[in-house]
């Protein structure tokens, strides 16, 4: 049987060449199995016209444990299942066979693709295993995810039999996503469309040799909402190019702020937006604005960057209210010692500590504890991974960047790749300063080349000014900063 799940919005509706996501899923599943054999998983309200010939069952709830009961429902008299969104016009047929034919021969409980892009292949599912899956459901239910039965299924790896189909070329990299669930995604399955590749090979080629077509829509756009600082690191380039950071206090008008989410949401359709762009977020005196902001705009999701020191219960408690799960908290601490938390950073070791504590009580699931990589800091990093895993596994270890030389090098290790491609930041970012200046990137501290102001410009005219030099990466010409840039191979989202 072929699973469809259409709970991931209403991506399936977009049309490309004449036929929407769902056609072309649909036809997909015909070449797997007979009609009777495809089943639809429909969220409350949904029951487009192109299913109405074939089985269909609600999800009343859009989480895991609706998930595997509705699989539970469907695996009566089956012996294994197919598992696909309907949101991706390009699942190979072939591939998916291929996958069968190696899920059978092995035995395996469960069979995915490794090293293509998402969407070209199918989960597959033994339906004898899915107790064992159940088994690894939560109380309360989490909710849906498209990795929702790997990642069950990893909470417990070893009580399963895997099989992997790896791809012959390794594209995970690319970060792109062949689904239309969002513009940006939409957008670029739009482009692979205009070469109608025949299977997943096709693909992986047309990504390979036309990279331009993955320069989309902004994924992230970082905003700096205040200038100033608590604290001046030695690490950050800040201090030297922001003036007198300790002293100094600039914000962001909220109504400029409300103006240039407007312009994301309409540009971008989703998008992560933080507001961390050179200054301490928590000196904003409307914080709670700001947030309410991005509260108007669900597809929109905060990002917030912190040294954890400056913030009111009270307002941390508004931004939860309002927007639960879409903000993100990565509070930088740098060392799990007073004494090198005042080297690397200065006073304020014992608030940032309980503020990161505080953050983790009131967002589990969102908050981050940071240390960044540097020679400085090299010994205790171990001691600041082990300390803070021991209250949450959100730790992140980040690598040092100087700033294309702007500051001394000071990493540990040298992480870039052997042969070096086209930004990922240019590919997939903006960078909006208090006034509305858009440099080229946040390598840019000089303003060397600005792209536009987006306050009092399009963000569809700015964006394009950017692809003149993502096309100079592209004949792997790197001018001005970027030839010393050490970020490029680096992402945000």
């Amino acid at each position: 049987m072929v699973v469809v799940n259409l709970g991931c919005g209403r991506g399936w509706a977009r049309e490309m060449g004449g036929r929407t996501a769902l056609d072309r899923v649909l036809a997909y599943a015909g070449r797997l199995a007979p009609q009777s054999e495809v089943a639809v998983l429909l969220p409350p309200g949904e029951s487009p016209d192109a299913v109405r010939d074939l089985r269909r069952l609600e999800l009343r709830e859009n989480t895991d444990a609706a998930l595997i009961g509705a699989l539970s429902e469907l695996s009566r008299g089956r012996d294994n299942l197919y598992y696909v969104y309907g949101d991706c016009p390009f699942l190979d047929a072939g591939l998916s066979l291929t996958m069968m034919e190696n899920h059978l021969r092995y035995v395996a409980d469960y069979t995915f693709a490794d090293g293509y892009p998402y969407g070209l292949a199918p989960e597959i599912l033994k339906t004898a295993a899915l107790p064992a899956v159940a088994a690894q459901l939560k109380t309360p239910a989490s909710p849906l995810e498209r990795d929702a039965l790997f990642t069950l299924i990893g909470r417990d790896i070893n009580s399963f039999d895997l099989e992997t189909e790896l791809s012959p070329v390794d594209l995970r990299q690319l970060r792109a996503s062949l689904t239309t669930d969002s513009e940006r995604n939409s957008l670029l399955c739009l482009r692979l469309a205009e070469d109608d590749p025949r299977d997943a090979g096709e693909v992986s080629r047309i990504l390979q040799e036309k990279p331009e077509i993955l320069r989309t829509l902004p994924a992230y756009i970082g905003i700096q909402i205040v200038e100033g600082c608590p604290q001046a690191c030695f690490s950050c380039p800040y201090p030297v190019f922001g003036g007198d950071i300790l002293r100094k206090r600039a914000f962001m008008d909220p109504a400029h702020f409300d103006a240039l989410l407007e312009k994301i949401a309409a540009f971008c359709g989703d998008a992560v937006v933080g507001v961390s762009l050179w200054g301490e977020p928590s000196l904003h005196p409307d914080f709670i604005r700001l947030a309410e902001s991005a509260a108007r705009r669900p597809a929109l999701r905060l990002l917030v960057e912190t040294s954890g020191l400056g913030w009111g219960e009270d307002v941390l408690r508004g931004v939860r209210d309002l927007l639960g799960e879409r903000v993100t908290w990565i509070v930088s601490l740098d060392a799990s010692d007073e004494a090198g938390y005042l080297r690397m950073r200065g006073p304020g070791f014992a608030e940032a500590v309980g503020r990161a504590e505080s953050l983790l009580e009131l967002f589990p699931g969102q908050t981050y504890v940071q240390a960044l990589r540097m020679k400085e800091n090299e010994e205790g990093m171990e001691t600041f991974f082990r300390t803070w895993r021991e209250k949450t596994p959100q730790v992140i270890i980040q690598k040092y960047d100087h700033f294309c030389g702007f500051l001394p090098q000071r990493k540990v290790t040298d992480l870039s790749p052997l042969k070096r491609f086209p930004c990922r930041h240019l590919q997939r970012d903006l960078s909006v300063l208090i006034d509305g200046t858009v440099p080229l990137c946040r390598e840019d501290l000089r303003r060397g080349r600005v792209m536009g102001n987006a306050l009092a410009e399009d963000l569809p005219v700015i964006w394009a000014r950017g692809a003149e030099v993502y096309r100079e990466h592209l004949a792997e010409s790197y001018n001005g900063i970027c030839g010393a840039c050490d970020e490029y191979y680096t992402f945000n989202f």
